[in-house]
């Protein structure tokens, strides 16, 4: 039987999770954002910047799918919020990640 500690202990482990994945794609968005901008500038002809600008948010979005499958499959995420993130957000929290085995 399953008791309700345990079930709000899983909620939290998903809801964790959740939190890093948004994170991750986040910070992979903003690199393939800087990427293309800088390549819209180097290219500077936009009959070859567009389908390049394709493959680059292609690449970048399955990557983002990619780290997501990889964490549902692999990894059980606990957010642990450091002094400040209980205060208010300023510093980087602590995420901790266990491999399933």
């Amino acid at each position: 039987m399953v008791t309700p500690q345990e079930i709000r202990r899983e909620e939290k482990l998903e809801r964790s999770k959740d939190k890093l994945k948004r994170d991750v794609a986040k910070e992979i968005t903003k690199l393939f954002d800087q990427v293309l901008d800088i390549s819209e500038v180097a290219i500077g002809d936009s009959g070859r910047y567009k389908p390049f600008r394709a493959k680059v948010l292609r690449t970048g979005n399955d990557a983002i799918r990619e780290v997501k499958k990889l964490l549902d499959r692999n990894y059980t995420v606990e957010f642990v919020p450091s002094n400040e993130d209980i205060i208010e957000v300023q510093s980087p929290p602590v995420i901790i990640l266990r491999k399933n085995t």
